[in-house]
Formats: structure tokens, C-alpha cells, sequence
């Protein structure tokens, strides 16, 4: 064993200068992304919106069979500090006369009360086939809304803050049209799964805090009525029974008129009884319609992960083409803990930003091979099938 700097092979030279290269790029293309989002999440928690001009909104809220779980949120929502006119329409997609009670239940309690907004309800009908319900729920979400501003959720959200309303129809109230939040699934115990959301997120969220806004979330969304008559409603998407909030977020959004809120008092969280099933489901699904999508914030985060792989091999290359001098090999160590420690740590803070828990040290498994599961997500959405497509729906 001994250190030499004077034989060291040229195939040897070349390893360091790809893994060098390959480590930069893991930082621009991954390691920022993260941390840009991580960023957001901490300047939006900070300060209260005022008061001042803040519009009129209808609160749309999606419930399927589900009764149970709307009692548990409607509390919250209804509870909302919002200074401005604002109402709650629940669209009841199902046959569970379980949630028309629990709606009147709430219209009951609050009738005298002052300061509460209106409660509504309305109903999908269930002789309606091929088609999206969920985009139909939309669809009637906008037509029996009273105000010119909308944000939806679901009846498996759970909201944390009193604030929530306020901070995301606070953009609204600044000139935006369309405000994209977030939503994490709570119960996730798989790391993989919740890296893979923190990963996935973290592409069209940066994507929208960079002026390039090309996809929202369901279940924490908003955007006016305006947008939504201009675009002729899921017009361009009636085939696809998803596409709700990434294709038509994409066709109406634009750097101008698009905000995203981040910050912890805006979140909500989905409550589904088996996460990892309903991850799964919208995950899919998303992998099906980003076919639609502009693809350039994927290929780069993609890129992200073959730089990291390149790196390992450059790294496997040179510490095996060097022994036994030694030096090359605290090189490429010394290499490898610039590189894994701060990407680590800033993986970790995005996920702490986005209400996600993951700890740094194990996260080098998931950043490895996450190239993996989205490979696997995308064979699987590739075929039609009656989760993809409208017309295929018994």
C-alpha cells in the first residue's frame, strides 16, 4: 500500500474527471431542485396575508362514499379565518346518503350562526358513464359555485391550519388566477414510496416556482371560473379520466397568472385508508397522462439520476484501476462526501418543507434507484385499460 501521485493510469485521470463532472451535474439538475423547494416552503410560512381584497371563493369539496371522512374534515374547512364572502359546495359522487347527512347535519348546526359561509351540496348523477367523475364533479363543482374563484379538495384531505383558505386565495387576491398547493399522503411507511413522492412533487412544484407551471394537485387546488369557461372546460382530456389537474393545470396556466403556495399552514393532507394503495392509483395515473405533459422538468430531474449512476461507475472504475496506490482512493472518498452528505441533507430538508418524513442517512437507497420505480410506474400505465380511459368503462 503506499501514495503516489506519479502512477497513477490515465484511465484513472479520466474516472475522477467524470465522476467530478457527474457529481456537478447530480447538484445542478437534483440537489437545487430540492433545495429551491425546501426554500419556498420556509419564505411562504412566514407573515400572515392581509385582509384587503380578497375575493369571493367557492370551497368545492369532492366526496365519494366516504361520510365518515367528511364529517372528520367539513369542521375544519367550515372553520376557516377567511375575511372575505366565501361558501362550501360538497359534490357527492356515490350512493352513500351518508354524506347528504352529514352536509345537512352541519347546514343545521350553523343556521343563526354568524360568520359561517353557506353549506351546499350537490350530486353527480349515477346513471353518468363513460366519462371521469372526478372531472365531472369539477364540472358541477363551477357551475353551482356562486363566486368567481374556486379551490378544490376532497373529503380525504385534512386540514391543519385555519389559515389555509386565507394563504392560498391570497394569490388570488395579488392578480394570480391559478394557485397550485400541495397535499402529502399521510401514513406513508415505505421510504421508497415517500421519497418517490418527495421526488416526484418536487419536478412540477420547482417546475412552477420557476415560471414554467405545468402541473397541480387535486386535492389542494384553485384557479377562476374565467379560466375554466375559456378553456371549455376538460374539453381536450374527455377520453382521459384523469387529467384534471395536470393537463388542464398545463393549458391554462402560464408564468403570469400562476402562484404556488407552499408554505405549511396551506397544506393539507390526504387521509385514505390504505396510503400506499392510493399513492399508488394517482401515481399511476400521473405517469399515464405526463405522456401529454412537456416533458423538459422530468428530463432534467432524470438526467439527475443518470448522472448519479455514471458517477458510481466512474468512481468503481478509478478506485479499482488505482490499487494499490492508495490516493486516488481518499480522492474519490473525499468526492463521494461532497457529494452524498449535502445532497442528503438537502433531500431531507425538501421533504421536512413538504411535511414528508425522511432521514437523511438512509435516503442514498431511494436517490439511486428511483429511476427504477418510475420505469415500472410507466410500463404498468402503458396499456389501455379502464384506469386510463373513459370509453372504456363498463
Amino acid at each position: 500500500m503506499y501514495f503516489s501521485i506519479y502512477n497513477i493510469m490515465p484511465v484513472v485521470w479520466v474516472s475522477l474527471a467524470v465522476a467530478v463532472l457527474a457529481a456537478a451535474w447530480v447538484f445542478y439538475a437534483g440537489v437545487r431542485r430540492a433545495s429551491r423547494v425546501a426554500k419556498a416552503a420556509r419564505e411562504g410560512a412566514s407573515g400572515v396575508p392581509g385582509d384587503e381584497n380578497l375575493p369571493g371563493v367557492t370551497v368545492v369539496v369532492y366526496a365519494r362514499d366516504n361520510a365518515a371522512d367528511l364529517e372528520e374534515m367539513l369542521p375544519v374547512v367550515l372553520e376557516q379565518d377567511y375575511p372575505g364572502p366565501w361558501e362550501v359546495l360538497v359534490v357527492n359522487d356515490g350512493k352513500d346518503e351518508g354524506v347528504t347527512d352529514v352536509v345537512n347535519l352541519f347546514s343545521t348546526r350553523m343556521s343563526g350562526q354568524t360568520g359561517r359561509p353557506p353549506l351546499k351540496i350537490t350530486f353527480i348523477p349515477e346513471e353518468a358513464h363513460n366519462l371521469s367523475r372526478q372531472k365531472l364533479a369539477v364540472s358541477l363543482g363551477v357551475k353551482g359555485a356562486r363566486y368567481s374563484y374556486l379551490v378544490f379538495t376532497s373529503a380525504l384531505c385534512r386540514i391543519g391550519s385555519r389559515e389555509w383558505l386565507r394563504r392560498m386565495c391570497s394569490h388570488f387576491a395579488s392578480g394570480k388566477e391559478v394557485v397550485i398547493g400541495w397535499a402529502p399522503m399521510k401514513g406513508l411507511e415505505s421510504l421508497t414510496d415517500r421519497y418517490d413522492e418527495v421526488s416526484t412533487a418536487s419536478i412540477w412544484l420547482d417546475a412552477g416556482l420557476r415560471g414554467k407551471p405545468y402541473r397541480g394537485i387535486g386535492y389542494n387546488l384553485g384557479y377562476s371560473r374565467r379560466l375554466f369557461n375559456e378553456a371549455k372546460g376538460f374539453s381536450r382530456s374527455l377520453n382521459l379520466r384523469a387529467g384534471d389537474d395536470d393537463i388542464f393545470i398545463n393549458q391554462i396556466s402560464t408564468p403570469e397568472n400562476t402562484a404556488v403556495e407552499l408554505s405549511e399552514q396551506a397544506r393539507v393532507e390526504i387521509a385514505a385508508f390504505r396510503p400506499h394503495t392510493r399513492w399508488r392509483h394517482d401515481r399511476l395515473q400521473h405517469a399515464f397522462t405526463a405522456r401529454f405533459l412537456p416533458g423538459g422538468a422530468s428530463r432534467l430531474a432524470g438526467s439527475a439520476t443518470l448522472a448519479l449512476w455514471l458517477w458510481v461507475a466512474a468512481t468503481a472504475t478509478g478506485v479499482v484501476f488505482s490499487l494499490p496506490n492508495w490516493m486516488p482512493s481518499c480522492v474519490f472518498g473525499a468526492l463521494a462526501l461532497g457529494l452524498w452528505i449535502p445532497a442528503c441533507r438537502a433531500w431531507s430538508r425538501c421533504a421536512g418543507a413538504l411535511g414528508v418524513r425522511l432521514s437523511g442517512a438512509t435516503l442514498w437507497w431511494p436517490m439511486l434507484w428511483h429511476w427504477c420505480r418510475t420505469l415500472v410506474y410507466r410500463l404498468l400505465c402503458g396499456r389501455p385499460s379502464r384506469n386510463n380511459y373513459t370509453w372504456l368503462q363498463r
